[in-house]
């Protein structure tokens, strides 16, 4: 099949992850992959099997499906001569749906609650799009752990308040653990033109950042993570999440963006509500208790592999009718 992809960047956030992932896979399986962005340059961060193209060849492309999640480029998904053309949504709320609909495109989703809220809202059957982990890349290494104290990780991005990152920062002030503060480390990466995320930042003793890891030492992060920390809002699919959850880490998050493989009590701890108190309750449980680390991190590694870009890639082209 030929099969158009289009994004407004291809950088390391926004969700472009999920198209690179996706279009790797399907170019291992044989079908011609084409990712239009702006620039049209490859991605610089993570090898992409497919080719790139300026977003302004695409209108000319010919595909027999195509795909954007982000209302930037939806106007160049209409433009497409595709057979198919695909919406998918990727946040809760997403308000280029409607759009999308009412020019013919098919929506898919990321979660089974966004997939059951755009039914609900408009009235339309919508695409199982829902999983996303590199299980190969992300898979657990204990030997990465220190031994010396217990290790905290959580996304270090404060530029986009629905990451939670304050909020985490708050419930682990003055966190202790066996007598001892535990070691809290924030990820992210920096776009150019984009504030550093240390400047101002509420952090408790003991906390340090790591700013634009490769994927093999973000990967590592998570290996060396006792404990991960989300708590995301409109959230449609928590990749930080699942990426620590593959890698052996004790998960405690919201219910955004992880319902459907964080379950309480046995693949994650899951906060029944968004604030620093239950958060703080969460992570401490895990601090103290190595016995319920030690099975969240087990259940969790193996769960992981369930939700995994070749199942996902699969999926979608056999409701997309390829």
């Amino acid at each position: 099949m030929r099969i158009s992809l289009f994004l407004p960047h291809v950088g390391v956030y926004g969700g472009v992850r999920r198209f690179i992932e996706l279009g790797n896979v399907w170019t291992a399986d044989g079908h011609e992959v084409v990712l239009y962005h702006p620039e049209g340059a490859p991605p610089a961060w993570l090898p992409f099997a497919g080719r790139t193209a300026p977003l302004a060849e695409a209108a000319g492309a010919r595909a027999d499906l195509a795909f954007c999640g982000d209302r930037h480029t939806l106007p160049a998904l209409l433009a497409s001569p595709a057979a198919r053309r695909i919406y998918y949504c990727v946040i809760e709320k997403d308000p280029a749906a409607g759009a999308a609909i009412a020019a013919g495109a098919a929506l898919a989703a990321n979660s089974s609650p966004l997939r059951a809220s755009l039914e609900r809202r408009h009235r339309v059957s919508v695409i199982d799009g829902i999983g996303g982990i590199d299980a190969g890349r992300f898979q657990p290494d204990p030997a990465q752990r220190p031994g010396d104290r217990l290790r905290i990780l959580l996304n270090g991005r404060r530029s986009r308040p629905k990451k939670g990152t304050d909020l985490i920062l708050a419930a682990l002030r003055g966190l202790a653990a066996a007598g001892r503060a535990p070691e809290i480390v924030l990820f992210d990466t920096v776009a150019p033109g984009e504030p550093d995320p240390r400047e101002g930042a509420p952090l408790p003793p003991g906390a340090r950042y790591v700013l634009d890891p490769s994927q093999a030492e973000l990967a590592a992060l998570y290996q060396s993570a006792h404990v991960f920390v989300a708590a995301e809002r409109k959230a449609g699919w928590c990749n930080t999440a699942l990426e620590a959850m593959a890698c052996g880490a004790a998960v405690a998050c919201t219910r955004s963006g992880t319902t459907d493989f964080a379950r309480h009590e046995e693949t994650a701890l899951v906060v029944p509500l968004r604030h620093p108190w239950f958060v703080r309750r969460a992570a401490r449980r895990l601090l103290a208790d190595a016995d319920l680390r030690g099975k969240l991190g087990a259940a969790g590694a193996a769960e992981a592999p369930r939700w995994s870009w070749t199942r996902l890639a699969a999926k979608l082209l056999a409701q997309a009718g390829g």
